[in-house]
């Protein structure tokens, strides 16, 4: 199974040092970024032979949500994930993580910042709900880096096309970011392809008569289209928790916490992230609660993309450390609008287990009518 961790290290690595860096030298005065995934899977099976330890009626759902905010002066993020598997003939189970936090920076120019949050957390297996404070001190900013993939998008396909003769200066690359990441100022879409057009055509590069009907047609769609946003940067922070309700019943506790994110993308179709967090007790070598957790994703084509995550989670106490390991890949291809083959395959391994567990499913549909 390492040879798993170590193609999809390496596949992460590619996409560090594979591409030149125009996407993250963007640099909007305010990044808002947002993401909300869920999902929910139902299995029902009754054993024909009536052997009812073979019948399964049990399903799952997840939801995440993610929201990061980052202005010269102030900052807050937010982040929720619910884990919940339900089963009709056995346990069910939860976990439900969230914390949010705010912080202040110590200057508009400077990437320094103090910040202080709050984390809830419960579980099947808990007495109680938990909660902490936060405070601490930290580094770095984050950066919406969305409306320059968006341009280079725009630019790649007048390239390709035969509208454009070459491709489009650095400088008009950033103004056609600057009018996209304004685009709530105008007061419809088509005032602001009007403003597109006008920068793409002064720059010289046009075909003779301008851009036409399925150009102006097709930047719309790339400008509309916010299935797949892009940041760049990242931040550490360093801090103290205290434990207002610890979910076991036990006593409240003083905690040192330390956490960092980093995103990178070097071209529209790409993006990797890395997070990671370790909490403990001010003894923290000996007894600790630490996860990193990373993901690539990328647009092969029009048709195919691939994604691909691995988890670790360590769990350390006196005499005792515990990890887990998550591997999930995930190829999509829709080789026609109306048809779509997805590959999932999913590899985890939890303390005890005596080998890795491997989950593979291959799904075929298409729309006949």
């Amino acid at each position: 199974m390492k040879r798993y961790i170590v193609g999809f290290a390496v596949l992460s690595l590619f996409s560090l040092v594979g591409f030149g860096m125009p996407l993250c030298n963007y640099h909007a005065p305010v990044s808002d970024l947002s993401n909300l995934g869920m999902s929910f899977s139902y299995h029902y099976y009754n054993d024909p032979y009536g052997l009812h330890d073979q019948d399964i009626n049990a399903g799952s759902f997840q939801v995440h949500y993610t929201r990061i905010y980052d202005s010269p002066d102030f900052g807050y993020d937010f982040a929720a994930k619910n884990d919940m598997t339900i089963s009709v003939l056995s346990l069910s189970t939860y976990n439900v993580n969230a914390d949010g936090s705010v912080k202040r920076y110590l200057s508009p120019d400077r990437d320094f910042f103090g910040f202080a949050g709050v984390c809830g957390k419960t579980a099947s297996n808990y007495e109680t709900i938990g909660i902490s404070v936060n405070l601490g001190l930290g580094y770095g900013r984050f950066a919406n880096v969305t409306p320059l993939a968006k341009a280079i998008e725009i630019d790649s396909y007048l390239v390709a096309r035969g509208s454009l003769a070459d491709h489009l200066s650095d400088i008009d690359l950033q103004a056609l970011a600057h009018e996209i990441d304004n685009a709530s100022t105008y007061p419809t879409t088509a005032d602001l392809l009007s403003a597109l057009q006008e920068i793409v055509e002064g720059s010289g590069l046009v075909k003779e008569g301008g851009l036409d009907a399925l150009d102006i047609s097709e930047m719309g769609n790339i400008v509309r289209d916010n299935t797949h946003s892009r940041y760049c940067g990242g931040e550490a922070k360093l801090g103290l928790s205290y434990e207002i309700l610890d979910p076991m019943g036990g006593a409240n506790d003083l905690f040192a916490t330390a956490s960092f994110n980093y995103a990178f993308t070097a071209t529209p179709r790409a993006q990797f992230l890395i997070q990671g967090s370790i909490t403990g007790p001010l003894d923290i070598v000996k007894e600790h609660e630490l996860s990193v957790a990373a993901s690539y994703d990328y647009l092969i084509s029009d048709f195919l993309s691939f994604s691909g995550s691995y988890t670790f989670v360590q769990e350390a106490r006196p005499g005792e450390v515990d990890d887990s390991h998550k591997i999930t890949i995930n190829l999509d291809f829709t080789p026609i609008r109306t048809a779509r083959i997805t590959l999932e395959m999913m590899f985890e391994h939890e303390p005890y287990y005596l080998e890795w567990s491997q989950e593979v499913r291959l799904s075929i549909g298409t729309d006949l009518l």
